[in-house]
């Protein structure tokens, strides 16, 4: 089944469209990151909070004020189930909601942690995106010798291509 984003109120439209919407539009990526990161195992709201940190490397971590209301929300459209186990809600992403990412246009569908990489060029993009953030770093990884030996190990295994 195919959905449409501006159906569920997730698609970028203007602000009239927006403000008329019955499906409120906060959160648009975040829906689509949970739903993904929820796709082969259940997890816990702070586990997503922790799990969107390290994706975006560490330049976002949703707060419980956005993530617990959208679990919510996603449960009662049916996108997400939920499961009590040892007192933590973990949360599971239904066929519906695989139905949604297969057929939308979610445009993080490749980033690493979701649901791969589909090609070299992602992979290089991907990499790419990876030694920005280790440059940003670089102090940090200077500082740590087992972490530069192993930069320098990928490094070295890179120029075999």
């Amino acid at each position: 089944m195919r959905y449409d984003d501006d159906t569920l109120g997730w698609g970028f439209r203007g602000q009239r469209d927006r403000q008329h919407s019955k499906v409120p539009f906060r959160g648009f990526g975040l829906r689509y990151w949970i739903l993904s990161l929820a796709y082969e195992t259940g997890l816990t709201g702070a586990m997503i909070s922790e799990r969107v940190e390290n994706m975006s490397m560490g330049h976002w971590r949703p707060s419980p004020g956005q993530v617990y209301p959208l679990l919510e929300q996603l449960v009662e459209d049916g996108l997400l189930r939920m499961e009590l186990k040892d007192g933590k809600k973990y949360y599971f992403t239904t066929e519906k909601g695989k139905d949604l990412l297969k057929g939308s246009w979610f445009p993080w569908r490749t980033a690493g942690g979701l649901t791969g990489v589909t090609g070299i060029e992602d992979a290089v993009r991907n990499i790419e995106n990876l030694v920005e953030y280790l440059l940003d770093n670089k102090e940090k990884v200077a500082e740590d010798k087992d972490l530069k030996s192993k930069v320098d190990q990928i490094v070295s295994r890179l120029k075999e291509l």
